[in-house]
């Protein structure tokens, strides 16, 4: 959000906005498989699952979407392999042109994420005023007509306080949600899955997050991914790489996340429980 500060006060457009991951996703891992890597690294065997089955990812990207208005560009996004560190970098301004100028995007305003530049945040933007188009070639930036502003660290738990010390001390938000729910973060099949069958949620063995836009997770009726617990039923057979429906599930309807989702979908005239 800092980045995306910096830019917009600028007066730059932010074309795309994200983060870099260090390791290709694995959406077949659970907390079995990742055991080993999970002691050595003195980490819980599901955190790490949910970070190697892309769900923290697609959280990230999420929560972006939803303080910022942007949009993911497909349903969990492209994910681009680069270069390592600052030499991936150099590789965005292209790979985030539109198709129809020799990228991957079908459209900007958007979040992604990249293998290869991790463990860094990134936006990448454009300008239509040509004085500071001129000025971000002038400072080495590249040619154009999109530059990328990096940062190669994410530090993650240590830089929590200082947004709760922002807050308290200053009375300043780090992030806010702009437009209302722009992006939801839903629910895949991890595995094949049966009728009957009692399926687990975040870093488990049977689901994964990923992200989609909000307007097309209230369309079809995609689970938010939050809602499901270890007490959700299948209602219905579906294979592995399903993205689950609320026809398919049967949640737990008991916790506080299903009746506080249940009132902001009232709120907002979506999906309603």
């Amino acid at each position: 959000m800092e980045l995306y500060d910096f830019a917009t006060a600028m007066g730059m457009t932010v074309e795309v906005m994200g983060k870099g991951k260090n390791n290709k996703i694995d959406y077949e891992c659970n907390p079995d498989t990742v055991l080993e890597e999970a002691t050595r690294r003195k980490m819980s065997p599901k955190m790490l699952c949910a970070f190697k089955d892309g769900t923290k990812t697609m959280v990230e990207m999420t929560a972006m979407c939803n303080y910022t208005g942007l949009v993911p560009d497909v349903i969990g996004g492209h994910g681009p392999k680069t270069a390592p560190g600052t030499e991936g970098v150099k590789e965005l301004n292209e790979l985030f042109k539109l198709k129809e100028d020799g990228g991957i995007l079908n459209k900007h305003g958007v979040v992604e994420y990249v293998n290869g530049i991790a463990p860094g945040v990134f936006v990448t933007v454009s300008t239509p005023n040509e004085e500071i188009a001129y000025q971000m070639q002038y400072h080495s930036m590249g040619p154009g007509p999109l530059w990328t502003l990096y940062r190669p660290y994410h530090l993650c738990n240590l830089e929590t306080p200082l947004s709760v010390a922002k807050a308290v001390i200053d009375g300043e938000v780090t992030c806010v949600a702009k437009d209302g729910l722009v992006a939801e973060c839903i629910t895949r099949a991890k595995i094949d899955l049966k009728a009957g069958q009692t399926i687990d949620g975040i870093g488990g063995y049977t689901t994964h997050g990923s992200i989609c836009s909000a307007e097309e997770a209230n369309e079809k009726g995609y689970v938010p991914f939050g809602l499901v617990t270890n007490k959700a039923v299948m209602k219905k057979d579906v294979k592995k790489g399903t993205l689950i429906t609320y026809d398919m599930i049967d949640l737990d309807k008991t916790t506080l996340i299903y009746q506080l989702r249940k009132e902001q979908d009232a709120m907002y005239g979506r999906y309603v429980l």
